[in-house]
């Protein structure tokens, strides 16, 4: 019944974003014209104005992906489990468990999708607008073999692991924070004349303590690619000892790879709390009427 669900939900949410990622491709292409035609027309004023307008759109539209990715995730839970359609998809032969996957699931995919194509327009946009036959042809790209082996060699045997934790560390900090979503959107259901103050105050407040504990931890110190090396792989190596957290006392002493496993259980143990607070108020503190 899952696989149901997840159909249902794709097929009411996929006409949104694939007309803002059509909008967002055709716009890539235009102004990947009109920047290659930049210094033909550099005088012309009119020309100059068309590619302002169309800068503005192109950073209007990117920013209508991504305020719709937060919306929709908003949305499509509260109105679709909490609000009048509650009735129908709650009656359905399926339990909360599969309600809260399917929404979440739908979720990270159109978000992993919007930053996918993202990165996609601007790399054409880039390449139309800017690099040509003539330009390829001149591009030293012994610099840029020397520059990814330089990277490598520096991270040596951890390049692979590092990027392999990164990704998944990073879709479980991604679905704890749609679930955490969730449960101040289940929290603030308790307060029906006052639903966005209390969803507002919920999130907030889950945001705090989870940021506290994460500093606890210490897991905070895992964020981007090349933080996590520096940061995981070069801890306490002159073996001083201020205020270690267990973090940095795991990484030190079993290695970098047990410090992203523990920022990894510890990310997952954020999110399976949130489920379940999600799941437990959704099934026996849910009000319809």
């Amino acid at each position: 019944m899952l696989k149901q669900l997840l159909k249902y939900e794709f097929k009411a949410t996929k006409r949104l974003y694939f007309g803002l990622y059509l909008a967002l491709a055709l716009l890539s292409v235009v102004l990947g014209v009109t920047f290659r035609q930049e210094h033909a027309l550099a005088h012309s004023t009119s020309f100059q104005n068309l590619e302002v307008i169309l800068m503005i759109v192109y950073v209007s539209v990117i920013l209508a992906i991504a305020v719709l990715c937060f919306v929709n995730t908003i949305q499509r839970f509260y109105q679709n489990l909490l609000g009048r359609e509650g009735y129908l998809m709650h009656t359905l032969p399926v339990n909360e468990n599969q309600l809260i996957l399917s929404k979440l699931l739908t979720s990270m995919v159109w978000v992993l999708c919007s930053g996918l194509v993202g990165i996609v327009c601007i790399t054409g946009m880039v390449s139309i607008g800017v690099l040509d036959a003539e330009v390829l042809g001149t591009e030293n790209w012994d610099r840029w073999m020397q520059l990814w082996g330089m990277l490598y060699g520096e991270l040596g045997a951890r390049f692979w692991l590092v990027t392999f934790w990164t990704i998944l560390i990073n879709l479980a900090r991604l679905a704890s924070l749609i679930l955490c979503v969730y449960a101040a959107c289940m929290i603030a259901h308790q307060f029906p004349k006052h639903v966005m103050v209390a969803g507002i105050l919920a999130f907030i407040g889950l945001n705090i303590v989870e940021n506290q504990i994460d500093k606890l931890l210490g897991t905070n110190h895992v964020n981007l690619f090349m933080d996590i090396t520096y940061r995981v792989a070069d801890v306490n190596v002159t073996g001083v000892t201020y205020g270690m957290t267990p973090m940095q006392t795991m990484t030190t002493a079993f290695g970098a790879g047990s410090g992203y496993l523990f920022c990894f259980v510890v990310t997952s143990a954020f999110a399976a709390a949130y489920f379940f607070l999600t799941r437990w108020l959704m099934k026996n503190k849910l009000n319809l009427e």
